[in-house]
């Protein structure tokens, strides 16, 4: 959806996904977890810093920029006051956890896997997630898209000029 969001911006746009990063380490790569090494943490802070490095120099040329990632907690201000000299805005796309249940299944991705216990569903595995995500600061636009068509979800996004989702520093 990150990419049909740039695409829907009025100038000069790019967008990038966590996955390209994160498929960049091909050797000696730790996923996060529910309870996250050292490493994984450190692979996660470089894909955050590179990241914010990329938007930061997009937006130094003119360009406005879209990040798709899962960023929870403090990472997420973290990241976003790293940006400057840029208009600074956050999405959180939060649909339901049967939703997200069945996109995965749909989809026959993975993404939930490390967050589950055998034993438990895919629904336990996407709540726990959401249970960090609980401790993400409700900052920007937190906008369920349970319902919604990424079609849709874009154009609630860009409604108000952007407005709702523009990113306090304060």
């Amino acid at each position: 959806m990150g990419r049909r969001l740039a695409e829907a911006l009025e100038g000069p746009s790019a967008w990038f996904d966590d996955d390209h990063l994160y498929r960049m380490v091909v050797k000696g790569r730790v996923d996060m977890t529910p309870e996250p090494s050292a490493e994984a943490l450190r692979q996660l802070r470089l894909r955050h810093e590179a990241s914010a490095r990329l938007a930061q120099f997009y937006a130094d040329h003119g360009f406005d920029f879209v990040y798709s990632d899962i960023v929870m907690g403090d990472d997420v201000a973290r990241w976003l006051d790293s940006i400057s000299g840029a208009d600074v805005h956050l999405v959180v796309l939060s649909p339901s956890v049967d939703a997200i249940a069945a996109r995965e299944r749909g989809r026959g991705k993975t993404s939930y896997l490390d967050w589950f216990v055998p034993g438990r569903s895919l629904e336990d595995a996407i709540a726990a997630l959401g249970e960090a995500l609980d401790a993400t600061p409700s900052r920007g636009l937190w906008l369920d898209t349970s319902t919604l068509t990424p079609e849709e979800a874009v154009a609630a996004i860009l409604r108000d000029g952007m407005a709702a989702s523009r990113y306090d520093r304060s």
